[in-house]
């Protein structure tokens, strides 16, 4: 993630104190056996026996099927990117639930308008990146 789309994000959560986990994500291309899940007819692998606990050791926090490929387009393209997710699942307890989408929504839109913030920040400044002490002496509105 770039590191300016991760702070806004941040920023975003705790100003509309919504509360937000902050770790890495797993992106799999199946929802079911890259997920660790059985597929089509019961089928499983070896390693979907051990991959939530070898994920979990490794200090994984979700999984999802879109940010590596976000992030790789975005590296490519010289693009800032970010990833804010809800939680639908608790895989480690089979627990299942929808809940969180307006709060995910709610925390990227602010995110964008911080960066928008920062960039015009950047730009008086003639900074090619933010960072915290670019705050001093301005009257941004975060």
């Amino acid at each position: 993630a770039s590191y300016e789309v991760l702070l806004a994000l941040i920023e975003a959560a705790e100003s509309l104190n919504i509360t937000y986990h902050v770790g890495v994500t797993a992106t799999t291309d199946s929802f079911y056996l890259g997920q660790g899940r059985k597929g089509f007819r019961g089928y499983s692998w070896s390693r979907s026996e051990n991959l939530l606990e070898d994920l979990r050791r490794m200090n994984v926090l979700n999984f999802d099927m879109e940010t590596s490929t976000i992030y790789t387009i975005a590296s490519i393209y010289g693009l800032r990117a970010g990833s804010v997710c809800a939680v639908f699942a608790n895989r480690v307890r089979d627990e299942f639930g929808i809940a969180g989408e307006k709060d995910a929504a709610r925390v990227a839109v602010e995110a964008i308008k911080i960066l928008q913030e920062w960039d015009e920040l950047k730009a008086r400044r003639g900074k090619p990146f933010f960072y915290h002490s670019l705050l001093k002496g301005s009257n941004p509105k975060i």
